[in-house]
């Protein structure tokens, strides 16, 4: 709905102005309307009036409506308040030296009243007020479309850096891939591959019942029991000091003491990607949050299901309906982090407060 203060603008405010300058001229010819001339100023100052409403008339044309009113006094001596006219679209227009040819000759040649005066400078006064009103809201428009193209270039830079942080950790991952196999190979394989040709040395001299088979068979044996180790090693190392996946899910489900929480999981979420769950459990603690500041819940339903081709997290409380905040910050930077990876987050606040994310599995999704 639009309001009134939208509705009152500088355009508006001239177009009343002419309005009321014209209705002015009108009550002046009905106290002397045996002045036929004045009709037909009123007629001319109507179409200039009407001219300028639909068409941007040059400056100069200023002039012709003094001349019009200078001209029309002798015969109709209320011509003068039409003066008013031309002074008040120059001070619009900014260009007061188009007006100083009609204020001499008036001077000069017109005897002045009181009331005229009081008109002229009314006229003057508003074209330049209204004149100051258009600038300072012009300069309006363009800081606030200027902070509006900010804000769009601003959210786009933000979606490229999102989408940037998701193509990192796919790079990280496919790294830290490349180095488990290239240690894997280094050590345990070298090691492995040892121990296959010592068994093999060992079965040909156990054959021929030759005493360097205990020595060899011992060999095959270390090389073995280093594979293991090296093994052991690896799968040590590579094991996160923080908790993520369904761990960490669990573990922020732990942390929660403000209400029960009731979490279940479905499907292998051992196929979930980690930059995934770097946005599932922002989701879950964004939700959680709401229902311990806002909702004032006493239960908390939480679903993870895991499909081959999408994962979807539901966070679901029982208390107050529209409490949470579905356009805060929070929400805002979690829907971009789930856009920048082909996903979507809703939320319904109709029965309690419900966060529902959605993210694709497949690699495709990601967008280029």
């Amino acid at each position: 709905m639009t309001k009134e203060w939208e509705i009152w603008t500088p355009q508006a405010s001239i177009v009343l102005w002419r309005i009321l300058g014209l209705f002015l001229l009108c009550m002046l010819w009905l106290r002397d309307h045996d002045s036929e001339i004045g009709v037909v100023l009123l007629l001319f100052l109507m179409m200039m009036a009407v001219a300028r409403w639909r068409f941007s008339l040059s400056g100069w044309m200023v002039i012709i409506d003094q001349a019009a009113c200078l001209v029309t006094i002798p015969f109709w001596s209320y011509a003068a308040f039409g003066l008013a006219m031309p002074l008040f679209e120059g001070m619009l227009i900014g260009k007061l030296w188009f007006l100083v040819p009609g204020l001499i000759w008036m001077f000069i040649y017109f005897q002045m009243s009181i009331p005229l005066i009081a008109v002229l400078a009314v006229a003057v006064l508003s074209g330049w007020t209204i004149r100051s009103w258009s600038l300072e809201t012009n300069i309006y428009r363009q800081e606030a479309d200027q902070q509006r193209r900010d804000r769009y270039e601003l959210e786009s830079l933000k979606g490229e850096l999102l989408l940037a942080n998701v193509q990192t950790a796919r790079m990280a991952e496919l790294a830290e891939r490349n180095r488990i196999a290239q240690e894997l190979h280094d050590d345990v394989g070298h090691e492995l591959t040892a121990a296959v040709l010592a068994l093999q040395a060992f079965e040909q001299l156990w054959k021929e019942e030759n005493p360097l088979a205990r020595d060899m068979f011992v060999q095959a044996q270390q090389r073995l029991s280093n594979s293991a180790l090296y093994l052991r090693e690896r799968v040590h190392n590579m094991k996160p000091v923080m908790m993520i996946g369904l761990e960490g899910l669990k573990a922020i489900c732990n942390g929660f003491t403000m209400c029960p929480i009731h979490f279940q999981s479905y499907g292998d979420t051992s196929s979930v990607p980690a930059y995934l769950w770097s946005i599932l459990e922002p989701c879950l603690k964004e939700a959680l949050t709401n229902a311990a500041r806002h909702a004032k819940a006493t239960k908390v339903n939480i679903s993870l299901d895991v499909n081959p081709h999408i994962v979807r997290l539901s966070i679901h409380d029982d208390g107050i309906g529209g409490s949470g905040d579905s356009d805060g910050i929070g929400i805002r930077n979690l829907r971009q982090r789930a856009k920048a990876v082909g996903g979507s987050i809703s939320i319904d606040t109709d029965e309690g407060f419900q966060l529902i994310c959605v993210l694709p599995m497949e690699k495709r999704s990601l967008k280029a």
